[in-house]
């Protein structure tokens, strides 16, 4: 692994001693404060032996066990570089793919390599659990108290009972959706860590004595709003393949299409498209169609300025940069281009699959929180929508009439139709077999959690039973 490697392993390991080493002391200073509380309430006579043998036996078993608890292994430190360094899990990809072999696979390696070894061991922090500070908060008390009491006889005073917080029950709930987040590899880095913090800021708002309902509600509705925002905000699919699916040139619309799906065959077709559209024997007819492709296709997705740090707009800019490249070889073309669309393949998948994650995670806290909460479901949403006055000739839909229809933001659902504020209408049979396809690729993939594929397939057999129903 390098040097560099090493020596970051070796002061994550010093870095597990110390804390050892505190918490075991801690604890050998807290069971010799109980042994002679004991001792002084009964009026024994103090047995210095026991004392010993006890605190040092605390002491080593506690640091022994703090130790291999804390003591990182390879993973654990990779995954503490990408993160400090913000390498963008570059270093832990490189360990868990160290003993598979391929082009894509070997230059990751290197780059993750070259970037370990360039890195300044300097740069890498210890780090210290704030919450360690508790123990001495514990302890120390029953140092005093030991010291300071003389008999069993002296008064004491009574303990302040704190106040009651939030229900520990629904606490420990948003806990495991904070772990089912965290557990989620398929999602994008920055908006899991914005998932996180929303659902630790529900904790700090909700855990506080005597809350009212109404301020609970509001803190599960300012939640939930922040997590669709988050989920959003580096989101383009949607964007790419629309502005893509407008182009007139067929290539790029059907990319588009194809990116719409969330079809990864698709995908790989329409990129091997591309490339059979780039394969002229002709090095002029290659760079006119070269050229007609980012003219009248890519720079249409260029036009919707999205967020730079957005994964799927990256690898979408790094195609054209790398087709860039390619057109320019004369000797190597074919071969580079075939590169480029093989490596587009597979990262433009990776993309999807970490899009379409987020965006059903986001839809999954949704329902969790509601649940836990016991808020109203999506039929009795908790901030209903005020309906908009119609305009022109136009007249909404009534909701007594069957559903799927609607004007402005007021929707009404149906059992066989629902409603599309970009093309009206639809009706269910023409997505739900698409999108069902899909989640069953990624629960035989293994790349969602069990839970969230229980849920998923949940969803689509409650849809199939409508649309079976009908």
């Amino acid at each position: 692994m390098g040097n560099n490697f090493k020596k970051i392993k070796v002061k994550f390991i010093v870095e597990s001693l110390l804390i050892a080493l505190f918490i075991s002391i801690l604890l050998g200073l807290l069971i010799s404060s109980i042994l002679v509380l004991t001792y002084k309430q009964l009026g024994l006579e103090y047995d210095i032996l026991l004392f010993v043998l006890c605190s040092v036996g605390v002491f080593l078993v506690s640091f022994i066990v703090s130790f291999i608890i804390l003591k990182p292994n390879d993973i654990k430190v990779a995954k503490r570089i990408d993160k400090q360094m913000n390498l963008k899990e570059k270093i832990s990809t490189m360990l868990e793919y160290e003993d598979k072999e391929g082009y894509i696979i070997t230059k990751q390696r290197e780059d993750a390599a070259d970037k370990l070894n360039n890195l300044s061991v300097k740069k890498i922090k210890m780090h210290f659990n704030k919450y360690l500070l508790i123990l001495p908060l514990i302890v120390l008390p029953f140092c005093l108290t030991s010291i300071l009491v003389d008999s069993k006889f002296e008064e004491t005073k009574p303990p302040i009972e704190e106040p009651i917080s939030g229900d520990p029950y629904i606490i420990e709930q948003i806990k495991d959706l904070i772990r089912e987040v965290n557990e989620d590899v398929n999602l994008m880095y920055p908006v899991k860590e914005a998932y996180v913090l929303h659902l630790e800021g529900l904790i700090e708002a909700i855990d506080v004595a005597d809350i009212s309902r109404a301020k609970e509600v509001e803190a599960v509705n300012l939640t939930i709003t922040n997590i669709s925002l988050s989920s959003s905000i580096l989101n383009s699919i949607d964007d790419i393949s629309l502005a893509l699916s407008n182009s007139n040139l067929a290539e790029a619309h059907v990319l588009g299409t194809a990116l719409a799906s969330y079809d990864s065959e698709r995908i790989n077709s329409a990129l091997e498209d591309i490339r059979s559209y780039l394969n002229s024997p002709s090095a002029r007819q290659r760079q006119l169609n070269y050229e007609e492709l980012i003219n009248d296709g890519f720079q249409l997705v260029d036009n919707e300025r999205l967020d730079a740090d957005d994964e799927l707009y990256v690898e979408f800019t790094n195609l054209k940069n790398n087709l860039a490249e390619a057109i320019t070889a004369t000797t190597t073309y074919y071969s580079d281009l075939e590169n480029v669309i093989n490596n587009a393949k597979k990262t433009f998948e990776e993309a999807v699959i970490r899009q379409v994650e987020t965006l059903y995670m986001a839809n999954y806290l949704e329902e969790r929180l509601i649940a836990i909460f016991e808020l109203p479901n999506n039929d009795e949403p908790i901030n209903p929508p005020v309906p908009n006055p119609p305009s022109g000739d136009e007249e909404p839909t009534d909701p007594d009439k069957g559903g799927g229809g609607g004007h402005g933001d007021t929707i009404y659902p149906g059992d066989d139709i629902f409603y599309d504020p970009d093309e009206g209408l639809v009706p269910y049979y023409e997505v739900i077999a698409k999108y069902s396809a899909y989640i069953e690729g990624l629960v035989q993939d293994g790349v969602i959690s069990e839970e969230l594929a229980n849920y998923y397939i949940e969803y689509f057999n409650n849809l199939y039973e409508v649309d079976e129903g009908e």
